[in-house]
């Protein structure tokens, strides 16, 4: 089977001048365009993605600095350029640069539901973590009052259904967990919620046709029907809802009359004409697509940035050509190298400081310099500056001397309260009772000017005072465990204000960072809070070898009685230890939403590795780092500017999502490798900032035995941002494991895709990380399947040639063991053989345990023996025991002698 003539339809734009360009017609039709993603090999780091292209440039059409371009000064460095192509399946697309993108059909009366709610939507999302609310699906229109209900994503990745009994008030429910976002990043999603008893229930499942798998716990709701709204029925911008707008790729959507109920709304997007704006649906609702949505099947294969303009021209000049490279966003990360500021630096102005001194300048400064637009420095006199090693969200602090002071002003309007934190870390606690820190005060009613924390082994006191020094009221606390806990480590101090009625509450609290214990010293005076004019401290001998820094002032208050002591700034949070214990998912999000860098992670998100603190590093680096620790594959994303995570628990255990038969016109030459390259068997893993573990291989065929025993010493040593030491071991074992499978390699499958076009549809959605699976292979090699898993990629796009050439990785390792599943949920010996000899149809088999327990049998499972593998239907006896087997299931049969060794197909490997 061939390509038809232009079967692809490739597609080359570019950016000028902010709008999206077809360049294609420029392109040279001799050259192919050449496509490069992901790892060059195993164990090989991820580079920057690459697109090759060469354009004819008329007249200096594509010259930068040709004033008489149409395109001068709109064309340049990293002038944004994307590859598409036209294959494969269609579906409406919301595009990323169409702000009201939408399907919709008007109201109807079967829409307006008499009994439960039952909605269900299959889409592939750009955006599914977009770190800001997105809206969905809905009958829904704020304007109006005709709220109905509407299906959104969470700012944290879980799902939110907003109903209305009244169509004004519209709560929202949010689900208790978040969606797991498959690697192909396709999932279909669904609620219910019952009308008699209010619960919503939130599922998802691989297509719109099930099986669904309930998503966290049902939710309560206030019963009741809802409202019948006259808003239409809408896929992606709702309008009037104030959220972000879904990206990406919408298959199929259904609501239903009742929890399984008659169908109200069917479409199938994948069903209607390329290029359609209207149809009819199976339940004969009119759909319109209006906003810069679309029905089709081009599908983005490259989006990257056109960074260089190299032009060449004939003698003449009537041929001048443009030969440059697209890359993706690695290109420009790796480029950068100015580290990422401390967490708290970072953080602490997201909650709009009146006034704020991070206090990490450099050793020779003599003030503090100000975080704020406009704000004055810190005076100081008898501090240290850049001296101390600082809490893991810090960069280097000041101490302070044997006498110091500070002096920060404060001006701006305040209203309703204010806050002033700190972090500290006091070597000890004086005897005699001393000033720790003053706010100073623009009085209110009450004559209050000064609020105190002062300190000594005796307590902990917070105290407030007028402008002639008299205390108006104090409280000290005396809890042995809560002085302790001021001094000798890392700690926040916290001095504010909270209102009730004509009463002012002020507060100290101190924080453990490490430990989060919170305590609290609470006063109250009648009166009005005032205003920060600024904060002071002076210091003597008792305070020497104190650490100071990140002073922050706010307008802000916090909660009065009777509710429990909050402060009402809760930047610090988290921040104050590098957002240690996070997971590398979480970061990896935070981290994107930060640097408003589009990120997407496929998998459970709580299942990867928790993080050690995220110290100063360039932006790449510290999301590297948790690549690293949680063993996963940071990519970029093939359909728009930013990466992709897939973490190490969706590389398990996976279904082949292309196979192909040896004999297939598409499948290129398979080269397998045996060498020493990727060997490993003697690696020990660091945690950075604490302890080390070893793991060594010293048995077997790549254990670090001399030859022939085994291959020699090959050690491997890595130091891994880890949260604590104990992750050090298993994470040693694991790559050990991964450093000494005893397979051959097959590094690069080509296939040849103009030759079998049916591959396309697969190719189109694989991914890094993706099993593929090889069969049928011929006699002259080891029995298969070969199972792999794609690194990377580099493909060839011409006018009637589409060629890719995928690096390749065994996917064996990455058989876990999996309580209840028939193939990973079975248990080796440590050791066993035939007792008997057999020949090639025997069906029984005599094995004798050579160390551990007796084999037992609950469900058929495989072994392999002498390269055969087999299926164990029964067990019986002890020893030797009686194996009653089919024979052959890998294509191998032969007689078999006693003595040889025995074990499960795929052994079972507990997961990292």
């Amino acid at each position: 089977m061939a390509f038809p003539e232009d079967p692809l339809g490739a597609r080359t734009e570019m950016q000028i001048g902010g709008v999206w360009t077809d360049v294609t017609p420029y392109a040279m039709t001799r050259d192919v365009i050449t496509h490069t993603r992901g790892r060059t090999g195993e164990g090989q780091e991820v580079d920057p993605a690459s697109c090759s292209l060469t354009l004819k440039s008329p007249d200096g059409l594509f010259s930068p600095r040709n004033p008489r371009s149409p395109y001068f000064g709109k064309i340049g460095r990293n002038t944004p350029m994307r590859l598409s192509v036209q294959a494969g399946q269609q579906r409406l697309v919301l595009p990323d640069d169409a702000p009201t993108a939408r399907a919709s059909t008007p109201t109807a009366p079967a829409l307006n539901l008499t009994g439960s709610l039952d909605a269900r939507i299959e889409l592939a999302l750009l955006n599914w973590q977009a770190g800001s609310e997105v809206k969905l699906v809905g009958k829904y229109a704020p304007v109006g009052n005709q709220r109905s209900w509407q299906l959104s994503l969470t700012a944290s990745g879980g799902l939110a259904l907003r109903a209305s009994l009244d169509g004004g008030v519209a709560n929202s429910f949010v689900s208790t967990v978040p969606v797991s976002v498959p690697p192909s990043g396709r999932l279909a999603l669904r609620v219910t919620r019952d009308s008699v008893t209010g619960t919503v229930t939130y599922y998802t499942a691989p297509s719109i046709t099930g099986t669904w798998t309930q998503l966290g716990a049902p939710v309560s709701t206030p019963a009741g029907a809802i409202y019948a709204s006259t808003a239409p029925l809408t896929v992606g911008d709702i309008e009037g809802l104030d959220r972000t707008l879904p990206v990406g790729s919408v298959y199929a959507l259904q609501v239903r009359n009742g929890i399984g109920g008659p169908l109200v709304a069917s479409v199938d997007f994948t069903a209607q004409t390329s290029g359609a704006t209207s149809f009819v649906d199976a339940t004969g609702l009119a759909w319109t697509l209006s906003g810069g949505a679309a029905i089709t099947n081009r599908r983005m294969r490259f989006v990257g940035e056109y960074s260089d303009w190299p032009a060449k021209w004939s003698a003449g000049g009537h041929l001048i050509t443009v030969s440059g490279e697209g890359a993706g966003i690695l290109r420009r990360l790796n480029q950068g190298k100015k580290a990422l500021a401390s967490t708290l630096r970072r953080r602490i102005p997201s909650g709009r400081p009146l006034a704020y001194w991070p206090m990490e300048d450099g050793e020779l400064s003599t003030q503090a310099s100000s975080a704020t637009v406009g704000g004055q420095p810190l005076k100081v006199t008898g501090l240290t500056f850049g001296s101390d090693d600082h809490p893991s969200g810090s960069g280097t602090l000041p101490v302070l001397g044997p006498i110091a002071t500070l002096d920060g002003r404060v001006t701006g309007a305040q209203s309703g309260g204010w806050h002033v934190e700190m972090v500290y870390k006091l070597p000890a606690l004086p005897v005699v009772e001393q000033t720790m820190l003053t706010v100073t005060l623009a009085p209110g009613a009450g004559g209050v000017t000064q609020a105190v924390c002062r300190i000594s082994t005796a307590g902990i006191k917070v105290q407030v005072l007028d402008s002639d020094g008299t205390s108006i009221a104090f409280f000290t606390v005396t809890t042995p465990a809560g002085i302790a806990a001021f001094a000798g480590r890392w700690n926040r101090l916290q001095i504010f204000s909270a209102t009730t009625g004509s009463q002012t509450y002020v507060t100290v609290g101190w924080l453990d960072v490490v430990a989060n214990t919170w305590w609290y010293s609470r006063t109250v005076y009648t009166g009005s809070p005032g205003r920060v004019t600024g904060v002071k401290g002076s210091w003597g001998s008792n305070f020497e070898g104190m650490s100071i820094g990140h002073l922050g002032v706010f307008d802000v208050g916090g909660t009065p009685p009777p509710a429990a002591v909050s402060a009402g700034v809760t930047v610090y949070a988290s921040a104050d230890d590098g957002f240690a214990g996070e997971t590398a998912a979480t970061r990896l999000l935070r981290l994107a939403v930060e640097e408003n860098l589009p990120v997407t992670v496929t998998g459970t998100h709580s299942e990867t590795a928790r993080m050690g603190p995220q110290r100063p590093a360039t932006l790449l680096e510290v999301m590297e780092q948790c690549a690293a620790a949680d063993g996963g594959i940071l990519v970029e994303d093939r359909e728009r500017l930013g990466l992709r995570y897939r973490a190490r628990t969706s590389l398990y255990n996976q279904q082949p999502v292309l196979t192909i038969p040896y004999t297939s016109r598409a499948l290129g030459a398979l080269e397998p490798v045996e060498d020493d390259s990727g060997v490993r068997n003697d690696v020990t893993v660091e945690r950075d900032g604490g302890s080390s573990a070893r793991a060594e291989l010293t048995a077997g065929a790549l254990s670090t035995q001399d030859p022939p025993a085994g291959i020699g010493r090959y050690d491997d040593s890595i130091t891994l941002n880890l949260y604590s030491d104990e992750q050090t071991e298993p994470m040693a074992w694991w790559l050990l494991y991964l450093g000494t499978w005893d397979e051959a390699r097959y590094p690069t499958i080509t296939l040849k895709l103009h030759r079998m076009p049916s591959l396309i549809p697969a190719i189109l959605d694989l991914a890094e990380g993706d099993l593929i699976r090889i069969t049928d292979l011929p006699e002259f090699l080891p029995p298969g399947p070969i199972d792999l898993l794609v690194q990377g990629y580099t493909e060839r796009i011409g006018v009637r040639t589409w060629e890719i050439d995928l690096v390749c990785a065994p996917a064996g390792p990455w058989r876990v063991g999996a309580v209840g599943d028939t193939a990973y949920g079975i248990v080796d010996t440590d050791g066993s053989q035939l007792a008997a000899a057999v020949d090639e149809v025997a069906t029984q088999l005599q094995v004798a345990v050579t160390a551990g327990p007796v084999w037992r049998f609950e469900t058929p499972f495989l072994i392999r023996v002498g390269g055969e593998v087999m299926t164990v239907t029964g067990i019986t006896g002890s020893s030797p025991q009686t194996f009653t087997v089919v024979r052959s299931v890998n294509g191998i049969v032969k007689s078999q002698a006693a003595g040889t060794d025995l074990r499960l197909a795929y052994p079972t490997r507990v997961a990292l």
